[in-house]
């Protein structure tokens, strides 16, 4: 097939299918039986016999899976549409939906653990709250200082920027006991970012929510074993210095 490569933001070739309707970058959505996933655009191409088709990568999964799709199979992308998990080949076997959540399961120090008991028991049970806002040692500043710590080599800027991003998206809806919501929305009412209020005990909290949402990233089994080491290692440095970062509960 003689196909000519239309760059994304550039002129759209047109032809039997008419104009083109996706670009290089996109996000679209792949239903396959009864499943669907969402992919990227990579390419994008046309001719006069078969009109455009596009070189997709699967979100999540493994490069090995991106294929050349027709227009007929891609839908537009829809945030409330349920998507299929990444599933991957592991020892010759299958992993998918639980099994993934498993391998991103981040190990927590057993301070930390103790610790997050601990809380639950006081804030739920005794009805006692954390200090906030937190006047330093917020989540930004210790995740900041631990990339400082590692001389912002890279990726831990682009880490540091994720967790901030995850933590200030999910805390009031993954984060926080039935206790806290008030105190959250008193707190976060003028738009500030959660990551300059909240502290170390919400950031562990999230590090036990994290294998809820790393399935949803782009990662292959690889990639997500790579970034696993490294969240260890950042709690390792939450747990080396949890007697600064820790506030007593009220």
């Amino acid at each position: 097939m003689a196909e000519a490569i239309v760059a994304g933001g550039g002129d759209v070739a047109m032809g039997e299918a008419g104009e083109n309707p996706y670009a290089e970058g996109d996000r679209v959505l792949i239903p396959q039986q009864n499943l669907v996933y969402e992919a990227k655009i990579e390419k994008v191409a046309y001719d006069a016999k078969s009109g455009f088709k596009y070189f997709v990568h699967y979100m999540g999964w493994n490069k090995k899976y991106d294929e050349w799709l027709s227009y007929a199979s891609l839908k537009k992308f829809d945030e409330s549409v349920k998507l299929a998990k990444p599933s991957f080949k592991k020892g010759g076997k299958k992993v998918e939906d639980e099994d993934y959540e498993n391998m991103a399961k981040i190990p927590l120090p057993n301070v930390l653990k103790n610790t997050l008991v601990s809380e639950w028991d006081a804030v739920v049970r005794d009805n006692k709250l954390i200090p906030l806002p937190k006047k330093k040692h917020t989540v930004a500043q210790i995740l900041d200082q631990y990339c400082d710590l590692v001389e912002r080599r890279e990726p831990w800027p682009e880490i540091v920027d994720g967790l901030k991003g995850y933590f200030d998206k999910t805390l009031q809806a993954m984060l926080l006991y039935p206790q806290e919501v008030k105190q959250a929305q008193d707190l976060l009412r003028d738009g500030k970012s959660a990551s300059d209020v909240y502290g170390v005990e919400h950031l562990v909290r999230l590090f036990v929510k994290l294998p809820e949402i790393l399935p949803y990233t782009n990662l292959d089994e690889e990639g997500l074993t790579q970034l696993i080491a490294r969240l260890q290692a950042v709690l390792n440095f939450i747990k080396e210095n949890a007697d600064v970062f820790y506030s007593p509960l009220k």
